[in-house]
């Protein structure tokens, strides 16, 4: 997705809060070290993932800390992980347990600290909103896609996306491998905003219901595409689909001809994305694309 005006002060709205998460940091120096370099690198033809990974950075080079949300990702990961029995028997009630699953899933999406849009900035904001975003289900669902799309596949690459909901993503990864699918996890190479990294993972448990795990290899919002560690493109390759979890990993590759299915599974929750997308903001969706392209029903 290339990035728009719109998602300049949403990048740098984020950039001050993270820089005065760990209470030490100059959110000054931080900020500036930001804006000097989303000076130097902004292009309408980049992306809106490349783009934020350069600016994240260049602030991330001006702190005190290299997490500076690791309090709020071990605190949103308790706080979900308190809800997953709820959340399985949401589950096991649904006569779509595929369907329940990814709505358990994309419920957790809020958790997206620090930025623009229909987000939470605190873990602690979740728990009273979880019922109301199941009830909220999935306004978007390819069902006559997607249930073939996972019933058919052996290989499923899960690529994460923020901690706290990644706890809800086990759920549907209990799912699938139920189901005899053989999961790969995909968390980030290294610690940015409060997305899942290979820390995250074992600390929190969730690497015990992957079959295995491989990272991006690299500090970036999602997944670089043009650089991805061997290990991992292989994992993709052997791949039948792909499940993107969130935006970001949307954001890095709406632009790519990816000759695997992927299902992207997020709540729209910025105008750019939505514009990208073509589904309103406020919407929780699944949805298909092979090639660039999005599968029709």
């Amino acid at each position: 997705m290339r990035i728009s005006a719109d998602c300049i002060p949403c990048l740098m709205k984020r950039v001050l809060f993270q820089s005065r998460l760990d209470g030490r940091s100059d959110d000054y120096a931080s900020t500036e070290a930001a804006l000097k370099e989303l000076a130097r690198c902004i292009s309408p033809e980049k992306s809106s993932a490349e783009v934020a990974a350069a600016v994240h950075a260049a602030a991330y080079s001006r702190l005190t800390t290299d997490d500076p949300y690791r309090k709020l990702k071990v605190e949103a990961d308790r706080i979900a992980d308190s809800l997953t029995g709820r959340a399985q028997e949401y589950v096991n009630s649904s006569g779509d347990r595929i369907k329940a699953a990814f709505e358990v899933s994309v419920a957790g999406n809020i958790m997206d600290f620090g930025s623009s849009g229909e987000v939470i900035d605190d873990p602690s904001e979740f728990e009273p909103v979880f019922g109301e975003l199941l009830e909220q289900g999935l306004g978007v669902y390819d069902e006559n896609v997607i249930n073939p799309l996972i019933l058919g596949a052996k290989n499923i690459v899960y690529m994460f996306d923020n901690c706290g909901e990644s706890q809800l993503d086990r759920i549907l990864i209990r799912e699938l491998r139920s189901r005899g699918k053989h999961v790969t996890g995909i968390v980030r190479g290294r610690s940015i905003l409060n997305d899942v990294t290979a820390e995250d993972a074992v600390r929190s448990g969730l690497d015990t219901d992957l079959d295995s795990m491989v990272t991006t290899g690299k500090f970036y919002i999602g997944m670089d595409w043009k650089d991805i560690p061997e290990e991992t493109r292989n994992a993709v390759a052997a791949s039948d689909v792909i499940i993107a979890k969130g935006m970001a990993n949307y954001e890095a590759v709406s632009d790519e001809t990816v000759p695997i299915p992927i299902i992207h599974a997020f709540r729209v929750k910025c105008g750019p994305v939505s514009d990208s997308c073509g589904i309103p903001v406020g919407t929780n969706a699944v949805f298909a694309v092979l090639n660039g392209r999005r599968m029709e029903e």
